[in-house]
């Protein structure tokens, strides 16, 4: 059965980093999801657009402990029509991803975030009908950089560098079936060692790094030496929309979405 004839469940991350974020900080919330753009917070509009795009069912917002009736407000308006629930965060990205997409147990599942605040339901329907089409057990979406450069030239954006060229996460990322949980849990050990690189580079192989590092790497070996690590099928789907690499985590971020939202109206 395909995507495009039934809905499938969603799970929003929406856990600050360890240390709190600079942007909450700066706009004197707790969590960065509840930064408000143009009268409305990061979350709601994120899970606007996934009611928009017609697709989605069960919506599992994990991490965001802030209650206040306003809050609860903005979110039951922006939700209405499916079933939402509220999960507490594992320590980082992965292990949260991990336990809600496993708590669900229903698939295909999307997983993004709570700061995709220019995400546009469009985009979504797209990645979703590019992925249903893909083998694999994990689909991540990639926009190209070039895209985002030409649209948004002074953006800084955490780049990944393969010989077919350079490549922009979207933060949409769809888990086939079960096996695909195999990806965040392989993520989620590739996570706890961020600070430790040599065992990273133990792990995936310093031939893997050092062709990364010349740009010599291609994306297929990429994607086949992580899914032989997780052993699930790791694949991409290019997303063309640069908004999908536009995730709102620093002030520069939200300049660039009030501007880009004044503009738009």
């Amino acid at each position: 059965m395909s995507i495009h004839k039934i809905k499938i469940p969603s799970v929003i991350l929406a856990g600050d980093r360890l240390g709190g974020n600079s942007l909450a900080r700066m706009f004197g919330v707790k969590n960065g999801v509840l930064v408000k753009i143009h009268g409305k917070t990061c979350i709601q509009r994120v899970l606007e657009s996934l009611d928009r795009c017609g697709h989605i069912s069960d919506m599992t917002i994990v991490g965001l402990n802030e209650r206040s009736r306003l809050l609860e407000n903005s979110l039951q308006k922006a939700t209405r029509g499916h079933n939402c629930k509220r999960l507490p965060s594992e320590p980082g990205p992965a292990a949260s991803a991990v336990k809600a997409v496993s708590a669900g147990e229903q698939y295909p599942c999307l997983l993004t975030t709570g700061d995709h605040a220019l995400l546009p339901s469009g985009t979504i329907s797209e990645f979703l009908e590019t992925a249903r089409h893909m083998k694999g057990d994990f689909i991540v979406g990639l926009v190209p950089y070039a895209n985002v450069q030409k649209a948004f030239p002074e953006s800084k954006r955490t780049l990944l560098k393969f010989a077919e060229g350079v490549f922009c996460g979207s933060n949409l990322f769809l888990i086939k079936n079960q096996k695909g949980v195999r990806i965040l849990e392989y993520w989620r050990k590739v996570e706890t060692l961020r600070k430790k690189p040599w065992k990273i580079s133990r792990n995936l192989g310093i031939g893997f790094l050092i062709r990364y590092i010349l740009g010599r790497l291609t994306l297929e070996k990429a994607l086949n030496t992580i899914s032989n690590h997780a052993e699930a099928k790791l694949r991409h789907a290019i997303v063309s929309n640069p908004l999908a690499a536009i995730d709102i985590d620093s002030k520069a971020d939200y300049d660039l979405a009030v501007n880009w939202l004044t503009n738009e109206k």
